[in-house]
Parts: structure tokens; C-alpha cells; sequence
């Protein structure tokens, strides 16, 4: 049965999230692709890395922040981190609350949320906390997991049916965990106006991840498939392709 009040999932001994990422350095190395793509030229003081686990992109926000902080409600996963970016500048800070951002008013340059919204039936909350403590003009890099994406819709064509503008739950089983943790996909037009409505307008999106899938990593080399990844990003995201879409913000 799912727990929704439930955040520390990764503090499982039996569940490693370094374990999932074996085998997924494709959809690592999309993730820091759009990542760079939407933060090139830019350059921020104070950074937020939320629910970034050990920190699996943290280093690449330091190429474009100051500081960053590392929130996660995992113990475990923080402490990873800890060890994995030992001489970096960075913070580490563990959530003990429910869609809270734990940082004050108007404080954040830069908030990054990746990997997380499949964990959230009800991302207004987390969104008008994103909205809460970015500074005006603050900038942020939010992920979604879509429902939307080429080959459900196909699906859902095939039964003469759209996709759902609510959250849609994708089972028991995903990222290693079991039961006790939500897991749902977003529609990409339904996330944009909620963070429309929240002051977090979109300036920019991508499609990402969007060759994700066993037989082309079998067939096609790492190299390769990064390479059409640069290149299919940007005129994909018109039509919300990939599995993944990385929306940028800007708090007006």
C-alpha cells in the first residue's frame, strides 16, 4: 500500500539508488546535456541540487554555480554524497517534511529538481514552494516524468483515448522501489500551467532521454546515441517526444 506522507525511500538498505543507475549512463548523460543546454551562458551564486540523492548532477551545477546545496530526505543518500563530493562547495541538507523546500523567501538563484516529480501525485505543492524561495528573476531547471511522451500516445490513440491531464500512477515497481512509493507520470501541458499560474514562467524545454530504449542500446554505441541526443533535444521538445522534459523557469 502506498504511503504518501512517506519521502525516505532511498534510506532502504535493500534499495541502492547507485545500483540504478548501472546500465543507465545514456539517460545520465542526456540529463547533464540538457542540463548544460539550458544553462549555458549563465552563471549563479547560490544553487539548489532538490532531492538530488548522492548528488549525481551536483558537479555539473558547480560548473555554473558558486555553491550548491544538496537536499535529500535521505540519510543514506546524503551521506553518499558526502563522501563522493568531499572537497566540492557544497552543502548538504536533509529534508525532514512533505513538499517543503527547505530554504527561506527569496533566497535561491538557481533550484534544479530532477528524478523527483515521478514521487509527486500533487506537484502544485512543490511547485509554489520552487515559486516561494527563488529570487525574482531566479532561475529553475524543473524534470518531469511524462505521460505524454511518442509511445503512449500511440497508446492511447490505438484505444482512441488522450492522454490524461492528471497524474496517472505507473505501477508498483520502479527505481528499485516497491509498494510503499508513489510513482506517477505528469502531462507536460498540465505541469507548464501550473507553474505558468505560480509566477514560474517557461523560457525554454527540452526533450530528453529521448532514445531511451534496449534494442538501440544494444545496436548503437554510447557515442552515438549521445550524439543524436544533442541533436534532437531542442525541435523534439515541440511535441514532448522523450519519456523526459526538462522545463526552464524564470520567477518573474
Amino acid at each position: 500500500m502506498v504511503n504518501k506522507d512517506k519521502i525516505d525511500f532511498y534510506d532502504d538498505d535493500k534499495k541502492s539508488y547507485e545500483e540504478f543507475w548501472v546500465g543507465r549512463e545514456y539517460e545520465h548523460q542526456s540529463e547533464l546535456i540538457a542540463i548544460k543546454r539550458l544553462l549555458k551562458g549563465r552563471h549563479f551564486e547560490l544553487a539548489m541540487d532538490y532531492g538530488g540523492g548522492y548528488g549525481r548532477v551536483t558537479p555539473t551545477l558547480l560548473e555554473f554555480a558558486d555553491k550548491v546545496v544538496l537536499v535529500d530526505p535521505s540519510r543514506k543518500q546524503l551521506d553518499i554524497g558526502r563522501e563522493k563530493l568531499k572537497g566540492m562547495n557544497v552543502e548538504f541538507v536533509r529534508q525532514t517534511k512533505k513538499d517543503n523546500v527547505p530554504a527561506e523567501d527569496s533566497s535561491l538563484d538557481l533550484l534544479v529538481m530532477i528524478r523527483v516529480s515521478h514521487h509527486l501525485p500533487e506537484p502544485n505543492k512543490v511547485f509554489s514552494e520552487i515559486a516561494r524561495v527563488l529570487k525574482p528573476g531566479g532561475v529553475g531547471i524543473i524534470e518531469i516524468a511524462s505521460e505524454a511522451h511518442f509511445v503512449n500516445r500511440l497508446r492511447y490513440l490505438k484505444k482512441l483515448q488522450t492522454v490524461p491531464k492528471d497524474p496517472v500512477p505507473i505501477g508498483k515497481r520502479a527505481n528499485g522501489l516497491v509498494d510503499d512509493t508513489p510513482f506517477v507520470n505528469h502531462n507536460p501541458n498540465t505541469i507548464s500551467s501550473l507553474l505558468d499560474e505560480l509566477g514560474l514562467n517557461t523560457k525554454d524545454k527540452l526533450s530528453v532521454s529521448n532514445l531511451r530504449n534496449q534494442i538501440l542500446k544494444k545496436h548503437l554505441s554510447l557515442q552515438t546515441m549521445l550524439a543524436v541526443e544533442r541533436s534532437i533535444q531542442g525541435p523534439l521538445s515541440s511535441i514532448d517526444f522523450g519519456p523526459s522534459v526538462f522545463f526552464l523557469v524564470e520567477k518573474t
